[in-house]
């Protein structure tokens, strides 16, 4: 264990017990060992004893700003940031935003400036060399003609010196050329051929001219022949295939036609009445005959029977006769029209009275 204060200094204090006229502390931080929480002061502070005068108040480095900023408030301050100063103090200058698209396009030419100067420096300062054509080298012993013809000795002519022109001289001695002379014209005899001087070659070449067919270009003659085929080709669809309906369409047309005369066929008359079906005109007035002749052979037969006859065959023969014209007149009403029904058999069942009253010597108002 140590001897004397403790040179640690950090936030937890050491023992104020050990050697309490060293480790005094402010009333506010002393804790329940030092006697704060039973308001016992069991450690006397002794001013005398102190062995460090109390120094000045702590600053940071930021407490001068700090003081500034109450003084003046936040508001002024928020203002200066922007350019506004409320302030005594001058408002820090602004500064304008740097165009770095601008600055980089001028270094780019400042370098391709300057390398540009550099490569015609170098370009004059020595000569270029000149890249070597690549050669087989199973040519090398081939000799060059070329070179031989140019080794060869010319013909030697001690006759006549040979003249070379200077550089920027004239082409030749400067003498004309010596003109040939043309052969002179003889008259033509009268046995010549060919036309004579007297002839118009002006008026002739426009007679013949008038007379040449004219020919136009290979374009106006291919978009010409495009043309004519193009007309061709329509004048043919109009004649063959213009206004005529497809084969499909027509089988189409007849195939609709069919359904619809099907479905009117399948729906039901409604002057019918329901179980009955209309027959043909010529059928229907062929049995309206039929039946009235049926008819007219009943009712003779059944006026010529005796009065007095009251025999059973008799009896049933009137019968037969009476319900055989109960059926025709039946028959012929509903052939005319299908609507009547009980009413036409009151009527016959009327008509056989009066007819039977009449065969028995009754007197006719029974009928009536």
């Amino acid at each position: 264990m140590c001897e004397g204060p403790s040179g640690i200094s950090g936030p937890i204090p050491p023992d104020p017990t050990l050697c309490p006229d060293y480790y005094r502390r402010p009333a506010s931080a002393q804790g329940r060992l030092e006697g704060n929480a039973l308001k016992l002061d069991l450690l006397t502070w002794n001013p005398d004893l102190e062995v460090t005068p109390p120094s000045g108040p702590r600053m940071g480095p930021g407490a001068r700003e700090i003081l500034e900023r109450g003084r003046r408030g936040v508001s002024g301050m928020l203002l200066q940031l922007e350019g506004i100063s409320l302030g005594p103090g001058a408002s820090p200058k602004r500064k304008d935003p740097k165009d770095h698209e601008q600055e980089n396009l001028r270094r780019i030419r400042e370098i391709q400036r300057r390398f540009r100067e550099q490569e015609r420096t170098r370009e004059q300062g020595q000569p270029r060399p000149l890249k070597a054509l690549w050669r087989s080298p199973k040519y090398d012993k081939v000799e060059s003609r070329v070179k031989a013809r140019l080794q060869e000795p010319g013909p030697a002519s001690g006759t006549e010196p040979a003249h070379f022109l200077r550089a920027h001289s004239r082409c030749g001695p400067g003498l004309p050329p010596p003109r040939v002379p043309s052969p002179q014209l003889t008259p033509p005899g009268p046995n010549a051929k060919g036309p004579g001087p007297g002839v118009d070659f002006i008026t002739h070449n426009a007679r013949t001219a008038k007379r040449a067919p004219r020919r136009h270009s290979r374009s106006l003659q291919v978009l010409s022949q495009v043309l004519e085929q193009q007309r061709q080709a329509q004048e043919h669809y109009n004649a063959t295939q213009k206004g005529h309906v497809p084969h499909y369409l027509l089988e189409r047309r007849d195939l609709w036609r069919r359904e619809a005369e099907a479905r009117q066929h399948s729906q039901p008359d409604p002057a019918m009445p329901p179980g009955h079906t209309r027959m043909p005109e010529n059928q229907r007035l062929e049995t309206l005959s039929n039946l009235l002749q049926s008819q007219s052979q009943l009712l003779r037969e059944l006026v010529l029977l005796p009065a007095g006859a009251d025999s059973l065959r008799a009896q049933s023969h009137r019968a037969e006769l009476d319900r055989k014209l109960v059926q025709k007149c039946q028959a012929w009403w509903s052939s005319c029209c299908l609507t009547i029904g009980r009413p036409l058999y009151c009527f016959l069942s009327l008509l056989h009275s009066c007819l039977m009253s009449r065969a028995e010597g009754k007197p006719e108002l029974a009928c009536s």
